[in-house]
């Protein structure tokens, strides 16, 4: 009933790891036939393969045109876009052990806080899966949505999903099929990539978040004469599941026992791995891909077909960068409140020799900030988001003042 149990919460997240086992980021399951692996490696072989040419085919493009402004500007924003993911392809598949590790040293103390006993744990673990849903389709509907647009409009005009430079005349058949097709296979590939590991990568910081949290709720209930620990039924957690818990108020969602988990994880959390280098890649991508869409929207207002394909990219670059600043925003307040929390613990009404240095010591580790960073320079939060916007609206500002 477990193993089953677990296996139901995480299956959006077992879906995510399967579509990157496919797409090479991840290893082939050590489990499959041997005949299914020779079938993986010659999709992940394939794939990429049509992903370095249909980037390479459009860097030539801007390079032939590198004195048209309107090119480059068109160009660069589906340029940014492939150095974007195919960089965090290559970075999630150098570091692919370190993830899957990862994955288990988040989720495995969520699985323990889900039998608990606790209303409020139980509403909180809710909540955060329902986010969780909402994540990976919305994930998924952008990137299918942005797929849809490029592919389908391009068909319907009868041009090429994107500017390029093939080696071969393209106006002609079949050569314009043949180009059609690897431009529209890369971007299939680069949008499925993409939406899967966009969907792990603020998993993490959504179940960081919850731990902080109930961590947080731990050094408020943990003086044992007030509060009981609490203890684990399989019950309520199912009985939970008829709960409105978007509805709930404040006052049911309190957590009200010190709540047993593997403490020791958080500090796996806090010093392991983080992807430093592509938040970096993803903050200056985000930057470029906004203001040349929104370049573009200006410049290509009469020309409907350009214009949608502006405003879905120019969207999918906001709100991309909107999720990651608003989560690590979250995270850092969840962290921060650690503190507040260790104070608050009732540790006067319980004084004895060594306790206030006990305390004194906790506190000066949690007063440390923590927070995801970009290259270790700029913090995931929403100061940051204002300040990209406010960048972008810069360059754009300067290349229409340039093309003016």
């Amino acid at each position: 009933m477990k193993n089953f149990s677990v296996k139901s919460r995480r299956r959006l997240l077992n879906r995510s790891i399967s579509i990157l086992r496919y797409c090479g980021v991840f290893d082939s399951d050590p489990s499959v036939t041997m005949f299914r692996k020779i079938l993986i490696y010659s999709i992940i072989i394939f794939s990429h393969s049509m992903t370095i040419i249909y980037g390479l085919t459009i860097v030539a493009d801007a390079v032939v045109n590198c004195t048209d402004l309107m090119i480059i500007a068109y160009d660069g924003a589906i340029i940014a876009g492939w150095i974007l993911i195919y960089f965090k392809i290559q970075i999630s598949h150098s570091m692919r052990k370190k993830i899957l590790k990862l994955i288990d040293d988040i989720r495995d103390p969520i699985d323990i806080l889900t039998q608990s006993c606790d209303l409020g744990v139980l509403i909180v673990v809710k909540e955060y899966t329902i986010f969780e849903k909402i994540d990976f389709y919305l994930t998924i509907s952008c990137a299918g949505l942005l797929g849809t647009v490029l592919i389908t409009l391009s068909a319907i005009a009868g041009d090429l999903p994107c500017r390029a430079i093939f080696p071969f005349d393209t106006t002609i058949s079949p050569f314009f099929e043949i180009a059609y097709f690897i431009q529209s296979y890369a971007t299939t590939f680069n949008l499925v990539s993409l939406s899967a590991l966009e969907f792990i990568s603020l998993e993490f910081l959504r179940w960081m978040t919850v731990q902080f949290k109930i961590l947080s709720s731990n050094y408020q209930n943990c003086t044992s004469k007030l509060h009981k620990p609490a203890m684990y039924n399989h019950d309520i957690v199912n009985g939970i599941t008829v709960f409105n818990v978007l509805k709930i108020d404040d006052e049911q969602k309190a957590i009200s026992s010190f709540t047993a988990f593997e403490e020791n994880e958080i500090g796996k959390i806090k010093n392991g791995f983080t992807w430093s280098a592509c938040l970096f890649a993803q903050l200056g991508g985000s930057l470029f891909i906004m203001c040349l869409n929104g370049y573009l929207i200006v410049s290509f207002s009469d020309n409907k077909p350009m214009l949608m394909r502006a405003i879905i990219y120019l969207s999918g670059g906001f709100l991309q960068l909107l999720y990651w600043c608003a989560l690590g925003n979250e995270l850092k307040y969840q962290a921060d409140n650690l503190t507040t929390s260790q104070w608050m613990s009732g540790w006067e009404n319980n004084y004895h020799g060594g306790i206030n240095n006990l305390v004194t010591t906790a506190m000066i580790k949690t007063m440390q900030p923590l927070e995801m960073r970009a290259g270790g320079l700029f913090a995931l939060k929403m100061e940051t988001f204002i300040s990209i916007l406010k960048s972008s609206y810069s360059v754009f500002v300067l290349m229409t003042t340039v093309s003016g």
